[in-house]
């Protein structure tokens, strides 16, 4: 029999002071309270994240290959296509699927409005379902011929709708206005894709580039999940031609990336402070009850109990509390997090969030991980009251309430 946890398990089931008592729910709701925001922050967290990363992903790849040049504007340098090289790619264990784009810059101009864009030619390589992932209003099928999807905002600041037309003018011919009509409008949240880039048929832009039918402006790749993506690059990279270039998604938006890691710093931060002050009132909660028993604590050492196998009982205390708490928090945690995934209680600003409302997403080993790291950090911790039970003389603790 284990002596320790025996009592440990014989005082938990006594009638203890209100006072004993009302420290005990303190600690434990401490606890409770603790573990549920650190898990609801490390969902959210990963919820903002990863609902960036795919509306980033959706619409740029995981990789991008282009032409090295010189040319730094928004009108990429031609790249020849090799269908060899595509097939190649496409049967790579770490390749999802690889689509070709060709761009162009423009001015869009609408009757009370213009604004400057950049026009993503896309063909039948780019599947439907990710067009249309984005799609708030008309179709995501694009149709041959000059017609275009453009963004919410861009719809808005030009004052059209859906089947509406616009006149669009290509820098490089500016003389040649040509009329444009909208298919179709998307939204991705993010600024620095909605304000600028316009969808339409890759064969068209092709043509208005002056591109023959196999020259094209990028290759985008997209990589099966989980893979790693300086590992991909760096394989991927050894079969490019001399004349290309790879690009990773980071490299390519670095200040949403740069904002992401700062999340990671505010976070850690946060949940270190929520981990200290939990361990400090498990450590006064452990304290008070050592304190309301310290006649039990001189009765067992005069009956020859050790002050180690004493200081496991107290520590055993704690530790069901520890437990009892990790409970509550974890129930309380996956009902916030179930409510906010599928009702969207908080709404949030597209503008400065880039989503309507607070993601959630569920890790369960990032769970299992932050329950088991409280457990071995709180189960440490707890061992620093109970050293002061060596210093209870059995006498005067047998007679400590008189």
């Amino acid at each position: 029999m284990n002596f320790p946890l025996f009592v440990a398990r014989r005082i938990r089931n006594t009638h203890e002071t209100s006072f004993s008592k009302t420290v005990t729910y303190v600690g434990i709701g401490t606890i409770s309270l603790g573990i549920c925001i650190i898990l609801v922050a490390f969902s959210i967290l990963f919820g903002f994240k990863n609902a960036i990363i795919q509306k980033i992903t959706n619409f740029s790849g995981d990789l991008r290959i282009s032409q090295i040049s010189g040319n730094h504007s928004l009108s990429e340098s031609p790249m020849q296509r090799n269908e060899a090289w595509e097939k190649t790619i496409r049967k790579h264990p770490y390749v999802d699927h690889l689509q070709a784009h060709v761009q162009k810059p423009g001015i869009l101009v609408g009757d009370q409005g213009l604004a400057g864009v950049v026009i993503k030619g896309i063909g039948a390589d780019m599947p439907l379902a990710q067009v249309k992932q984005n799609i708030i209003a008309g179709s995501g099928q694009m149709n041959k011929g000059q017609s275009i999807i453009l963004s919410q905002e861009l719809a808005q600041q030009l004052k059209v709708r859906v089947n509406g037309s616009l006149i669009l003018y290509f820098l490089s011919q500016p003389n040649r206005p040509r009329k444009v009509q909208v298919q179709g409008i998307y939204e991705t949240g993010l600024e620095e894709l909605d304000k600028l880039f316009v969808l339409a048929d890759r064969d068209w832009v092709q043509k208005m580039n002056g591109y023959t039918a196999d020259s094209i402006g990028t290759y985008e790749i997209y990589l099966k999940q989980p893979v790693d993506l300086n590992i991909a690059a760096n394989r991927l990279t050894k079969t490019l031609d001399p004349t290309w270039k790879l690009e990773t998604k980071v490299e390519l938006f670095p200040a949403l990336f740069d904002w992401m890691q700062m999340l990671d710093r505010n976070i850690v931060i946060f949940i270190s402070l929520l981990l200290i002050v939990a361990c400090f009132n498990l450590i006064a909660t452990l304290w008070v009850l050592i304190m309301e028993r310290i006649p039990m604590v001189g009765l067992l050492k005069a009956l020859g109990s050790s002050a180690s196998q004493i200081r496991s009982i107290f520590w055993w205390n704690g530790f069901f509390i520890l437990l009892r708490g990790l409970l509550i928090g974890n129930i309380l945690a996956m009902g916030f997090c179930w409510l906010q995934a599928t009702y969207h209680l908080i709404p949030l600003d597209p503008v400065n969030y880039y989503m309507n409302a607070v993601p959630i997403h569920w890790d369960w080993l990032t769970w299992v991980w932050v329950n088991l790291g409280t457990c071995a950090l709180v189960s440490i911790i707890i061992y620093i009251p109970t050293h002061f039970i060596n210093k209870i003389d059995p006498q005067t603790a047998i007679n400590y309430k008189n």
